[in-house]
């Protein structure tokens, strides 16, 4: 145990989820004798929200299987209070204090009834909460954000109550076309309004191609370049339409679609709002800065998971990758940190991998854009490969996209798109850019081979392979 650890009595961390229990667990693995509260503002802890749009489909039957562990678990196998439907109002840095509000019976208390906790240590892993627009008609009965898991039962509890027949999903990104997915699966009749040309904008040209044509080949109806600019609604405040303006044209063209239900999808933003004069510094959207011990501007303050930056292992800057994956090491590092230590969070090369309309979509690391803008000089390459030998079952197309620094022939970045062997591989690219690793290096890696796995060389293999002879021209 570190020999600072004891000098830390009362530790308090705010979210209970990925990166707050990580912090929560680690801090007391290296003190026995901290005093650790943590507080939730909502009634569930310990869950994956990856996994709700599978509930609201009806895949996954009861919302408790989503569950880890109950808040009694903690205080009796580890000796951690966790507190549900508590809202963290303030943070005061100079007092060390927390003002927390209490959840009764759906509503929160006023701030006059609010209760004050001192910290010598705050850990703050509040997450994120869904991107809120000014349209007109968004407090519609059938109008739900697809966040959390009272989003989720919400959902699934009106659909199966009132058997809407479309629906209307704004954004276009993983959080969009899970929820289209979730309700395709219900049955129901879907458009997908998207503010940017393509869904997927992150990906290159070669990989959102593939998902739009996955999503429309599905029966989707997807409106690109265009926003969500009405809700309309009878007098009973349930949704029967939207309006979609479209924003390709010079004036705007307006669209009125059918929409039994409404989900809000696009995007998300740090859930940082408490911390308004608290003096912890925050980048322009509300994130946490953060430095690589996961310390935040104050020397008593830590942060993590989706309500702070992380540091790019690519570009070395900081960079918002809400991740479950950063949560948890992130979280971890946090809370070890909070109680003494003095470890070190690496970064992130930003790597997703989701299983979305039958298309496993990954990526890791930079894209094409991000590479110039950094100043690398980069080039890209791109091809398609077998997924394995076909002549044993049939094979499926893999598409790959990688990033290459002409200079030092690193790998910068990596993309792919196919029904099956995508996530085994983009874990090698990722592997790849944290060990720095040249594309000369990965094509002559000894990657495994099966006839029903893989093929020789492997697609890893191929693609590198590929990049290394344009390298020598």
């Amino acid at each position: 145990m570190n020999m600072m650890s004891g000098i830390y009595k009362n530790i308090i961390i705010i979210g209970a989820n990925s990166a707050g229990l990580a912090a929560a667990n680690q801090a007391r693995r290296i003190d026995a004798g901290l005093d650790i509260k943590v507080f939730e503002k909502g009634n569930y802890i310990s869950y994956g929200s990856c996994s709700l749009s599978y509930y609201i489909s009806g895949i996954i039957e009861r919302i408790d299987s989503l569950l880890n562990y109950p808040p009694q678990y903690f205080m009796e196998k580890r000796n951690i209070q966790v507190f549900t439907r508590q809202r963290v109002n303030s943070v005061n840095t100079f007092k060390k204090e927390i003002i927390v509000n209490t959840d009764y019976a759906g509503g929160f208390t006023d701030e006059k009834f609010s209760t004050v906790y001192n910290y010598d240590r705050l850990v703050i892993c509040s997450g994120a909460s869904p991107v809120l627009f000014n349209i007109e008609g968004i407090h519609s009965k059938n109008v739900f954000f697809f966040r959390s898991v009272e989003d989720a039962i919400n959902i699934r509890s009106f659909i199966e109550k009132n058997s809407p027949e479309h629906a209307v999903i704004t954004g276009g990104g993983y959080i969009g076309l899970l929820a289209a997915e979730a309700l395709a699966h219900k049955g129901l009749k879907l458009s997908i309004v998207e503010l940017k040309d393509s869904i997927f904008s992150d990906y290159e040209p070669e990989i959102s191609g593939i998902m739009q044509s996955a999503v429309t080949g599905a029966g989707v109806n997807l409106i690109t370049g265009s926003r969500l600019s009405r809700i309309n609604a009878n007098s009973n405040g349930i949704c029967y339409s939207a309006t979609v303006e479209n924003l390709r044209q010079n004036h705007g063209e307006n669209l009125e679609i059918d929409a039994g239900i409404v989900i809000m999808a696009a995007g998300i933003k740090p859930n940082t709002s408490f911390l308004k004069g608290s003096s912890v510094e925050l980048d322009s959207r509300g994130a946490i800065k953060v430095s690589h011990k996961q310390q935040a501007s104050h020397p008593n303050i830590f942060a993590a998971g989706d309500c702070c930056l992380v540091k790019n292992i690519v570009t070395k800057s900081y960079d918002y990758f809400p991740t479950a994956g950063n949560a948890i090491k992130s979280g971890r590092v946090a809370g070890a940190n909070a109680a003494g230590e003095d470890d070190i969070y690496a970064g992130s090369a930003g790597t997703q991998v989701e299983k979305i309309f039958g298309y496993e979509f990954a990526r890791t690391g930079i894209s094409l854009k991000e590479a110039n803008e950094y100043m690398f000089n980069p080039i890209k390459v791109s091809g398609q490969f077998s997924s394995h030998v076909g002549v044993f079952s049939p094979s499926e197309k893999i598409s790959i996209v990688i990033i290459v620094d002409k200079n030092s022939r690193k790998l910068l970045g990596a993309q792919m798109a196919g029904k099956a062997g995508v996530g085994k591989r983009i874990d090698v690219f990722a592997t790849a850019i944290t060990a720095e690793m040249t594309v000369d290096d990965l094509y002559m890696t000894d990657t495994s081979y099966a006839p029903y796995i893989s093929t020789v060389p492997d697609a890893v293999n191929a693609i590198c392979g590929k990049a290394v002879l344009l390298l020598k021209k």
